[in-house]
């Protein structure tokens, strides 16, 4: 399992909504945008559980084949967090609800996804990766909440 934190720049990251934006996995580029093919699936899973959209109409999908999920990157603002003091829980609540439908029957799926908090106020924005078992999700979890309390 591992957890990596990283700042990085991105100045034209903007969330579309008051709840979960989907970003492409090139989101650091301006056009060309590519989504992982999951991530239709988890928004179709996703919308019925929690406010979420996509950061624009995904029109080209990235498909990775392997026993490892590679889920969305989903974007967490500040403002989001401090509206909805639950949302990390949330979408962690909902990927692992997820993941335990997709590989029914299987033991400790392997996951790997990212997180882009974006601090509102400062424009800081902090990129959390995660690959490790669905199962420590909560790790991803406090990996986001300790990023939002800097």
């Amino acid at each position: 399992m591992g957890i990596t934190k990283k700042e990085i720049t991105v100045n034209h990251i903007k969330a579309k909504t008051d709840g979960i934006t989907l970003l492409p996995i090139n989101y650091r580029e301006e056009e060309d945008y590519k989504y992982q093919s999951t991530s239709l699936s988890f928004f179709k899973y996703a919308k019925d559980k929690t406010e979420i959209t996509f950061y624009t109409d995904p029109e080209i999908l990235y498909e990775q084949r392997s026993v490892e999920w590679f889920g969305p990157v989903i974007l967490i603002t500040s403002s989001l967090i401090s509206q909805n003091p639950e949302i990390v829980s949330i979408t962690c609540g909902v990927i692992s609800n997820y993941l335990t439908d997709f590989f029914k029957g299987q033991k400790n799926p392997e996951v790997s996804l990212k997180v882009v908090y974006r601090e509102t106020e400062k424009e800081k924005i902090t990129e959390i990766e995660y690959q490790g078992s669905g199962e420590d999700l909560s790790k991803l979890q406090e990996a986001i909440l300790e990023v939002a309390k800097k």
